[in-house]
Formats: C-alpha cells, structure tokens, sequence
C-alpha cells in the first residue's frame, strides 16, 4: 500500500469534514471520514489549515504558532509544493511518532522499505531501492537480503527513532556511505568516513588490471598505491594476489587512520606499508629507495570546470583534496610523470585512472617523459576512458 497517498487521502477527507461540519444542508458525515479525522490533532490540523491560507496572501508574516511543526523543527520547508509538504509533514507525525498516529503503529520492514524507496524516488537520490535497503538492514541488523525474508517482522520504536534521522540525513543528500560508516568495493566491506572519498565500482577495473600484471610475473613483487584514501586498491590487490609487498601512501592522516583500520579488518598489516606523505615524498625520504614492479594510483583529476557541475551529494560532502586536480584536472597526473621514472623498475607498470575524457591528454604526458615503451588507454563499461597503463622501458 502507498503510505502517502494514504495519509494524503486521509488529510483531505479531515479537510472536508471540518469543511462539511460548519456548512448547512451539507451530506451526512460518514463514520468513517469521523474515524480518519480523528487521526489527526485539532491543533496540527488547524496549523496546517493557517498555512494554506497564507500562501494566498502575499507578504504577511506568520507568527511561530501559524507555522506547521514539520517547518519548525526543520522538516518541512517553506516554498515547497502541497504534495511535497504533505510528504514531510507526515514524515515527522508518522514516522518519527508512531504513535501519533495509531493506525501506523506497527511499521514492517516491507512497509519501510516501500515507503522509504518513495521518499527518496522524491527526493532525487540515486537508486533509491538500493539505498533504502542499505539504511534500513543498517539499523535493524540484517543483511539485505534478509530483508526479504523476514518482510513482515516489526520494526521497533527506538530502531524508528533511529531510521528517521538517518532517512533525513539522506534526503538532504548526504552518502549513504557516509551516513552507515561503510561501502562495498571488489567484494570487500570497508569502513568509510567523510575523511576518505568513497571508492568508486569504475576503480575495480584498476584492480583488475593491477592484478592482471602482477599474475603474469613470477617470484614477490613491490607494489605502490600512490593516495591510498581508505585502503581499497591495496587491499583488493593484497587479497588477490598473496605474492604482493604493497607500500600505501597518502597527505591526509585522517585518511590513513580509515585505511589502517581496513588492513587491520583484513588482517594485511604485514603485507601494506602505509606512510603519509604528498605522493612520492614519504618513499624518497626513506634511508634505501625502494624500486616497484607496478605503481597504481586514482589521483585527483577533476577540472575547476568539472568541480562546480558536481553533484551536491560528492561536492559537499566528500574531500575536495581527493577530488579537485587544477583547471585541466591533471595536476597531480604531472607531479607523478615527473617523479615515476626514478622508482619504477625496467619493465615495470605505471597504472592511473583518469576521467572521462583524460585519456589522450595523459597518454601525452607519459610520452613526454620518454621512458615508457608501451601506453594503451582502456574505457570502461560506459565507454569512458578510464584506466591509463604504461610500461617503462
């Protein structure tokens, strides 16, 4: 069942009884159109009713008792469409007080699930299915697909309470990442934080490539992830290929403390090295300079151009400095050709995801730099360039 239209439905026919009742020769009220008005408080009705009014009458200011609880608590926003604030208005009444409204009580998992997928339908979150599953087995402790099996269990009050704010969180389109503290990447559940960006599934082609090289050579190999962020790249490369000594480097501390707690969960402390540093800089101030069979890195590389079209729910949220690469977005492309030749093996790999139409650009940059004998450019699955390897000579 549409839990909003049913509540919209329900608040119409409280309008037309209160409408009803103060008009003579009117039809008779029916008992249940009485039962669905006494779903609602005289004094929120009444609330709700003042607000009506004075969207047609321009320029008069409301005092704090005409202005609907939902706007007051920071809910229900001014300016929205009467569909869009019924919506809000009963995510608070509803939702949050069960028991505000008895017919609402017993919320089920399947009943969240539908209602909160709506909700974020409306909103504009992307895949909303998908996130509403990953909020709600989040707070009840199931995996998703217990959801499903266990569809008409009874969600507890304090879980409510709990799924309300997250719900709201998410509407104003904070990451669902962020919000639950963790993503899955190649197969691996990891701890995120909005000190780290969130690993992307356009990335598991790096590892794959990565991995690729690194099972076509023989004996131990030295491999370095250049901006490890949360861990992911080289802990998917440590799970999947044994033989790998992983040496991980990032600027941000705060970063290396998530990627830590990722090798940890792995149990991969003896196999990735994490020093913090810019880039190269914590390898090359080390007393014996180590040489690698294969570097990987997602650097930074969106453009200033690119930056301001982002969508609010990386721009505002994720950390600029492992987004933001300069005016052409390959700043950090040109620090790392600069720096590579000197730590790279002979007939080692330089791996580098790039943007979308980066390719050539970065193809150039590593031909400028004359040691590479090999440069292919691979798209990914929506046929954007995505993955830059060049071998050195």
């Amino acid at each position: 069942m549409n839990v909003n239209s049913l509540i919209t439905k329900d608040y119409i026919k409280y309008d037309d009884f209160a409408v009803r009742k103060n008009k003579p020769n009117s039809k008779p009220i029916s008992s249940k159109a009485k039962m669905n008005a006494n779903a609602f408080s005289q004094k929120d009705y009444e609330n709700v009713r003042l607000h009506r009014r004075r969207e047609n009458k321009p320029n008069q200011t409301r005092s704090k008792a005409e202005i609907p609880t939902g706007e007051l608590l920071g809910i229900l926003k001014p300016g929205t469409n009467q569909t869009q604030r019924l919506s809000e208005f009963f995510l608070f009444f509803t939702f949050l007080g069960a028991s505000y409204n008895p017919a609402m009580q017993n919320w089920t998992i399947q009943k969240l699930l539908n209602w909160i997928t709506e909700y974020f339908t409306e909103r504009g979150i992307d895949s909303p299915r998908l996130n509403a599953e990953l909020l709600l087995s989040h707070v009840v402790g199931l995996k998703r697909i217990e959801l499903y099996t266990q569809f008409e269990k009874i969600v507890a009050k304090e879980q409510l309470d709990r799924l309300h704010d997250l719900v709201k969180r998410a509407g104003q389109h904070e990451p669902i990442a962020y919000i639950i503290g963790r993503t899955e990447f190649y197969s691996l559940q990891l701890y995120v934080t909005p000190d780290c960006m969130i690993p992307r599934p356009e990335t598991e082609l790096l590892v794959e490539r990565a991995i690729e090289f690194l099972r076509k050579r023989s004996s131990r190999h030295f491999v370095c992830d250049l901006g490890t962020g949360s861990g992911c790249i080289a802990i998917a490369i440590a799970r999947n290929y044994p033989d790998a000594d992983i040496t991980a480097t990032d600027i941000s501390e705060a970063a290396l403390k998530i990627a830590a707690k990722n090798i940890e969960k792995y149990q991969l402390g003896d196999r990735i090295r994490l020093l913090c540093g810019d880039l190269f800089d914590p390898i090359m101030s080390q007393p014996d300079v180590d040489e690698f069979d294969l570097i990987v890195c997602n650097p930074p590389y969106v453009s200033a151009v690119e930056f301001e079209k982002l969508d609010k729910t990386i721009k505002d949220y994720e950390p600029k400095l492992a987004l933001y690469a300069g005016e052409d977005g390959l700043d950090i492309c040109r620090r790392i050709v600069k720096k590579v030749d000197q730590l790279l093996k002979s007939d080692a790999a330089l791996m580098l995801e790039v943007g979308y139409n980066q390719g050539q650009a970065v193809r150039e940059l590593l031909e400028q730099a004359k040691c590479f004998s090999e440069i292919t450019i691979e798209k990914d699955f929506s046929n954007n360039d995505r993955v830059v390897t060049a071998r050195k000579i």
